[in-house]
Parts: structure tokens; sequence; C-alpha cells
């Protein structure tokens, strides 16, 4: 049955500097039988919540003047049991967490929906009826064209405890039904302007949450099916028998308390999966920027790597362009003295021009080179020849070594099949270990007397094994490396250097630079008996 207690009205205060969405919740809540206050910023928001009794408060988080999640700190510092429901039109999930750790029960994104608030006006009373102890006062809407039916039927349903207000036709009755918050309207099918069926199929077009139950005169089993299809819910015949339109309106009230029921935790369970979704993106987001940021450190590691190779290749480099210059200089003191002599001729000219044409060719593919190099935005997988990669390395460290009076055994497979990869970072791999070797020859000549310094590269054909791949060995006769030194070798910032020599990042780099031709790197080293380091990387489809 019916309560027989009634909720006091509750008062509600919007606050949005959208004239037009106050003016349209104003509208919709004075429908439900709320009684609303409006404010368009925060300063008028907390005045008016000061000198008036709110029990909800509908506040957007973007307000001119202050903070909308501060003025909801403040609300519920001043009243706990005040229930909020916030509306953004930012869509972020910082604000939706936020408002629900600051006690919101619900927030909502414009534009808003009329169901979604419908929802968390209903989880607002609802949560504040529990506090009270009370129930809702259903209301019912009697529509008949006999005046006395009307007034009768009024009298019994508002004895059973439910609020009851009549129309005497149709129009009358939709209008009620527009303007004012209806659950169930009892309606005659046979009336003059609108029939009861017409009234609650528009009925139901308006609002879903309303339930219809038609009465007539006639025992007419087609407008019985016309009104269920309609949407009402029964249908009873005159005379009516007051215990059957009692346990129907009864139906109605269950099937719409239901209802209501399975809406509010619908929105519950939809606020928690939004909020667990907007979680999860805030971390694959924060997953992606710090991914991103590795990304740029390995990068940034990686070129710092290549500036310290050019640094230490300085020497070798500055005797690659010496020797184009000076045979530019010679040839043009040639042609100079010849010129001098009265013994210039086109000959001697075109002979010069090439060869000083030869030397700026070769300087020029120096440049370019080291230039190419150095640069941080040509990292692009392609096609790539192993044996091509190591030569460019020893292009820019063959002079090096030769000073360092290193002999270089090559032993190039000329049949290698190309791999995918990314060349300059496969040269500063080879350079890498070159420069490792260097040094650690270097060390083992300062202790020993007419040691021969030897360094072997070469690449090896595994296209017959079970995993195709290309494999490159460089192997020096230096120092080696001790147990603990092999254990460690990849470890950032590990060098066995002395300070100031070294960064320990070379072969850290190098690994991450195999790990990612998703190859293998291994090294193989004894105490004083050198150091083997093997890398394998795929060919495979």
């Amino acid at each position: 049955m019916g309560a027989t207690k009634a909720m006091k009205t509750k008062t509600v205060l919007i606050v949005d500097d959208d004239k037009i969405i106050r003016e349209q919740l104003e509208k919709e809540l004075k429908r439900n039988f709320f009684k609303a206050l409006l404010a368009a910023d925060g300063k008028t928001a907390l005045e008016t919540f000061s000198q008036e009794e709110i029990d909800i408060v509908i506040l957007d988080v973007k307000l001119p003047d202050i903070d909308g999640l501060k003025v909801l700190k403040t609300i519920k510092a001043k009243k706990p049991d005040c229930e909020v429901i916030v509306i953004t039109g930012l869509g972020t999930q910082e604000i939706a967490i936020q408002s629900l750790r600051r006690g919101a029960i619900d927030y909502i994104e414009k534009p808003i929906e009329i169901d979604e608030l419908a929802a968390a006006l209903g989880r607002a009373q609802e949560r504040l009826a529990e506090r009270e102890e009370l129930a809702y006062k259903n209301r019912l809407l009697v529509i008949d064209d006999e005046e006395e039916i009307v007034k009768r039927l009024k009298r019994v349903l508002e004895k059973e405890g439910y609020e009851v207000v009549g129309a005497y036709n149709g129009k009358d009755g939709l209008n009620i039904i527009e303007n004012s918050k209806i659950d169930v309207v009892i309606t005659d099918i046979r009336m003059d302007d609108i029939d009861g069926i017409e009234v609650i199929e528009r009925a139901k077009k308006l609002y879903r949450d309303i339930e219809g139950l038609v009465v007539t005169g006639f025992k007419d089993q087609d407008l019985a099916i016309r009104s269920l299809r309609a949407g009402a819910l029964d249908y009873l015949t005159k005379p009516i028998n007051l215990d059957e339109l009692l346990f129907a309106v009864q139906r109605a009230i269950e099937r719409i308390n239901l209802n209501r029921d399975r809406l509010y935790r619908n929105r519950e369970l939809k606020i928690s999966s939004e909020i667990i979704s907007k979680m999860n993106e805030e971390l694959e987001r924060r997953i992606e920027e710090r991914s991103k940021e590795l990304s740029q450190t390995q990068a940034q590691l990686f070129q710092t790597s290549k500036l310290a190779t050019l640094g230490e290749m300085s020497a070798g480099l500055a005797h690659e362009m010496n020797q184009p210059l000076g045979g530019i200089s010679l040839t043009a003191k040639h042609l100079g003295k010849l010129m001098e002599r009265g013994k210039l001729t086109n000959e001697e000219i075109e002979s010069g021009l090439r060869d000083i044409e030869t030397s700026v060719k070769r300087m020029s593919k120096i440049i370019q080179h080291i230039r190419t190099f150095a640069r941080q935005d040509t990292l692009t997988f392609s096609e790539v020849d192993v044996n091509e990669t190591i030569d460019s390395a020893l292009s820019l460290l063959g002079e090096q070594l030769r000073l360092h009076e290193i002999e270089v055994k090559l032993e190039l497979d000329p049949a290698l099949p190309k791999i995918t990869g990314e060349p300059y970072q496969l040269e500063q791999v080879w350079i890498n270990l070159i420069g490792n070797a260097r040094d650690a020859l270097d060390e083992k000549g300062n202790q020993i007397i007419d040691y021969k310094k030897r360094l072997n590269i070469s690449t090896i054909n595994h296209s017959a094994s079970e995993t195709p791949s290309v494999e490159v060995r460089v192997t020096d006769n230096g120092i080696g490396l001790t147990e603990e030194q092999g254990e460690r070798i990849f470890e950032p910032f590990f060098t066995t250097k002395e300070v100031g020599q070294g960064m320990g990042l070379g072969l850290s780099i190098t690994h991450g630079i195999i790990e990612s031709h998703k190859g293998t790197i291994e090294v193989e080293g004894k105490d004083g008996e050198g150091t083997t380091v093997r890398i394998l990387l795929p060919t495979g489809d």
C-alpha cells in the first residue's frame, strides 16, 4: 500500500553559470516537486547555502569565480548530509574521481541526459529518506468525464495513503502529467476530447517511469489489447471492483519501485565502471608517458654515446681529413709553380682539377657520414647489410686503430643475408665493441713488452639453422675479463676503466640496441686472455 508518512519537499540548489541550463534544470525539478534555488557562481551558491535549508546541490565544477570542487568541499564540511550531484562539460577522470572522493553522490557529463539526472536525484532522495526513515508518497492521477467517479476513487485511494489529483478530460490530465510528477494514471477510455488509450500513449512518451491503468464500461477485448499495447499495466471494467483497483495500483507501484531501484543500482554500477575505466585510461596514459620518457632517455644516452665516440675518434678523423686536404694543398702549389714558370698547360689544369675534385669528394663523404651518424632523427628500420655497417664503423675508427698499432683481421661473409634493422644503431654497436677492444688491447700493451695487439671481426651466415640469423664476432687478445666483470658487464654505468676514462654506458646501450633488433649478445672472456663478443641478429621472415 502507499506510505503513511510523506517526505517533506526537498530543496535543491542549482549552481551553474549557464542561464539556459539553470532554467531547464529548474523546470525539471519543479515537475518532480522539488523546491529549486538558483546560483550563477560559487560565491552566490555558498551564501544561499548558508541562508537556506538545502537538501541537494546540483553543482557545475567550472564556475566563473570559485572552483566547483572547492565549493563541494565547503558544502560537505558545513553539512555532510547534503547530497551533491556534480555536472561537468570537461569529462575528465580527475574531476569524476575527485568529486566522488570529496563526497558527491554522482557526476553527470554535459550535455545532461534527463534519465541520468533522474537517476542521480532518485539516489540522492533515497539516501536522504534512509537518514530520515521516511518513505516516498506516491502520486496518482484519476481521469474520468464523470465527476462523481473521480471524487469517489480519490477518497478511496487517499485513505490508502496515496496523494491523488483528478481531471475530468484527457487534455487536462495530460497537462497535469506534463507539469507535475505522477506515478500512476487511472483513466477512463471513453472521453469526449482524448480517449484514455491515447492519454497513456502520450504519457509514456513523456516519461518512461509512469504506469497506466485503463477503466471502461465496455467489456471489449479489442480495447483491452489496445490498452496493453499502448503501455497500460492493467485493464479494469466498470463498475470498478475496489479490491481489484487497489491490487492493480499496488502492482503498478511495485513495478515503479522495482524499475527505480534497478535504475539507481545501474547508475551506481555505471559510475563504478566509468571510474574504473577512466582510471585504467589514466594508468595507460601514464605508462605511455613513462615509456616515451624512457625512450627519450635511451635516445639521449644513445646520442651521448655517439658524441663521446666522435670525440674519441677526433684524432683519427683529423688524419682522415688532413690527407685529402694535403692533396688539395700540394695540387694547388704545383699548379701555382707551373703558372709562375709559364709552363701551366690545359692538361696540367685538368689533371689538377680532377685530383682536387677527388679529394673534395673524399672529404665530403667523410663529413656526410659523420653528420648522418651524429644525427638523432635517422633511426629508421630497413633492410641492412651488416657487413656494410661494419665497414662504416671501421672507416671512422680505422685510422685510430692504426695509430694504436692494432692489427685488424676482417672475415666478412660476402653471401651474408640482409637483416631488418637500423644501420646507424648497428654501426654504434660495432664502434662500442671496437672501442672496448682497443682499450683492452692498450691496457695489456702497457703491461707486456713486444706484445702484438690483434682484433678479429667476422660475420657468419646461419640461414640454414632452425632460427636463421647473422652472427657477428668481435675477438681481441687484450686484458680479458674477471668473473665479476663478466657478470656485471651490461649494467648501466658499470665500467672497468679508471675514473674519467669511461661512462660505463657502451655495453649497456649495445645490449639495448641488440634487444630492440630482437637479437642476442654474449660476452666470453678470461682474465688476461682476451674477450669474444658474439651477437646473433635474426634474418627469418
